[in-house]
């Protein structure tokens, strides 16, 4: 049989021991137990992701769990630093992802916004769209075996 192959949240979870997919609160998820957060506001904060996709990859998340309103703050909010990112030449652009659910990829369930910085040229020979914005073989995808 196989061995299977875990992922680094897995890892994480074992480690922690504290660690919970399923928070009911926005303190009790995995974020808050990485670092502290680049931007606390009342109503959400920005962490670096543990696992970035891309360097600079943040997480943008609400503080109140089930509010549509406040996923659109954060979405508007990742927007608003994004923008001023590209226009200090920072960067040249961003994506904003939400993965919703397990079959989306999602696991931290709690929402949050992704944002992925981008450079002109940082993907060679492909669309730039967000389906490739990370590299082909993620080595945080546990199907990878890398």
């Amino acid at each position: 049989m196989a061995e299977h192959k875990k992922s680094p949240w897995e890892v994480y979870q074992e480690e922690t021991k504290d660690y919970n997919k399923h928070p009911d609160n926005y303190k009790d998820a995995v974020w808050w137990l990485n670092s502290k957060p680049i931007k606390d506001e009342p109503q959400y904060a920005v962490f670096m992701d543990k696992y970035p996709a891309v360097e600079g990859h943040r997480l943008y998340i609400p503080k109140t769990k089930d509010a549509p309103g406040m996923i659109g703050l954060c979405f508007q909010e990742a927007y608003r630093d994004g923008m001023e990112m590209v226009n200090s030449g920072e960067i040249d652009g961003f994506n904003l992802a939400l993965n919703k659910n397990a079959c989306s990829g999602q696991s931290i369930f709690w929402p949050h916004v992704h944002f992925l910085p981008r450079h002109d040229g940082d993907v060679k020979g492909r669309n730039a769209g967000i389906r490739n914005a990370v590299a082909e073989i993620d080595p945080y995808n546990p199907e990878n075996n890398v």
